[in-house]
């Protein structure tokens, strides 16, 4: 048997977020119906690094299957595109060591969360940004972001419903950036998330930016280690997984 890595970018407009759920649009049901018909009805499973929600996107999303197909890693990435739908696309396919685990071995992760803030909506970017029409003061943002950084207990940035065993968390790097046209980016790194936490972060920053909140607030919230303290979670379609590290 063969342990194929992949690397999958989506746009996730059209799934129900990365799990496999029956009868339903996904990214990861899309990409195991794929890799059978590659593989001749093989039973394959397609795990992947991270379960983004609904309307997420990803640049670079990992996932791996085992195989016992002979066909060279190249051949499976042209074979799979060949066969998946236009808004999904691997990246990169490659043969790993058979313990190799897209979850378990990751060290980081890297997301991207997209605003567009100005009067209007767009008509192009509707998809791929959150339309936040008050001001933003993107200094008070950043203050407050520096609140985020190390291990701290996230509970108050996690949604109800989540599976994980603890909420602690580790978050390495926030950087805040303006892209001109009214674009204004954050890029969140951590070791690993809660559920909706990148978007609860993101909503909560957005509060600080428009004044509804403090800078230190942040602190404030994240000591409360109660979803309630902190403010909305931030539309999905704004998010971006952008890379998966090991």
């Amino acid at each position: 048997m063969r342990n194929i890595k992949l690397i999958i970018e989506y746009e996730g407009t059209n799934y129900c977020g990365w799990q496999e759920q029956e009868g339903l649009p996904t990214v990861q049901g899309s990409l195991i119906e794929a890799v059978r018909r590659l593989t001749f009805e093989e039973n394959v499973k397609v795990n992947g690094a991270s379960r983004t929600d609904a309307g997420v996107h990803a640049w670079g999303q990992a996932a791996n299957f085992m195989t016992a197909s002979d066909i060279p890693a190249r051949g499976i990435m042209h074979g799979l595109n060949f066969r998946l739908p236009p808004d999904i696309s691997i990246k990169e396919a490659s043969d790993a060591p058979f313990h190799f685990d897209p979850r378990r071995d990751s060290k980081g992760k890297t997301y991207l969360y997209r605003i567009l803030n100005r009067t209007c909506r767009s008509a192009m970017l509707s998809r791929y940004s959150w339309f936040v029409f008050k001001p933003l003061d993107i200094e008070r943002m950043r203050e407050a972001a520096r609140y985020y950084i190390g291990e701290k207990d996230f509970s108050s940035f996690m949604a109800s419903g989540s599976d994980a065993l603890h909420s602690i968390r580790e978050v390495t790097s926030i950087e805040i950036f303006d892209r001109g046209d009214d674009i204004i980016e954050l890029e969140i790194k951590g070791t690993a998330f809660l559920r909706h936490m990148v978007r609860i972060m993101a909503g909560t920053l957005a509060a600080v930016g428009t004044g509804r909140l403090r800078p230190d607030g942040i602190k404030r919230i994240i000591e409360a280690k109660d979803r309630t303290a902190a403010d909305m979670t931030a539309p999905a379609q704004g998010l971006f997984l952008v890379r998966i590290d090991y």
